[in-house]
């Protein structure tokens, strides 16, 4: 499987965020030509290296995503790694799990109705089994996102 990877870079001087996309194919046939003008350049520094999730939406972990749901539309992280899955609406437990999965960054959001948006069971949820979404943006330019995303 050919997996596109985002490789995220930030300018010593002005903190601008320039990003890299490749396959690892074209990194294993030529690394440099892949990540030119980054690679060799002492003037930026390589903060980030994401997996692609969903290559039809441009969805690369570290993005911020708009979660359409029935409660309400929030925002969340996509992440890679562990993560407590529970869609039982809190009847058992939650399972452990490992793969790409969306983060709530405002689990305490509150609709206009003064209801919850994100239930608990919701804020940690696998990005298969959302039924909609888009991507609004990285963590990487949005410095207040990203601490809370954290």
């Amino acid at each position: 499987m050919n997996r596109l990877i985002r490789y995220v870079f930030k300018h010593k001087n002005t903190g601008k965020i320039e990003t890299k996309r490749c396959y690892l194919s074209q990194l294993e046939a030529n690394p440099t030509e892949a990540l030119a003008p980054f690679s060799n350049n002492s003037d930026y520094d390589l903060i980030s290296r994401d997996l692609c999730f969903d290559e039809e939406k441009g969805v690369f972990v570290g993005d911020l995503i708009e979660v359409t749901h029935w409660f309400g539309n929030y925002v969340a992280s996509v992440k890679f790694g562990e993560y407590d899955q529970d869609g039982s609406g809190d009847e058992y437990g939650p399972s452990k799990c490992f793969g790409f999965y969306a983060e709530a960054t405002d689990p305490d959001l509150i609709n206009e109705d003064g209801y919850v948006i994100v239930p608990d069971y919701l804020v940690q949820n696998s990005l298969i089994r959302l039924n909609s979404y888009k991507s609004i943006g990285t963590i990487y330019e949005n410095n207040e996102q990203r601490e809370e995303s954290k």
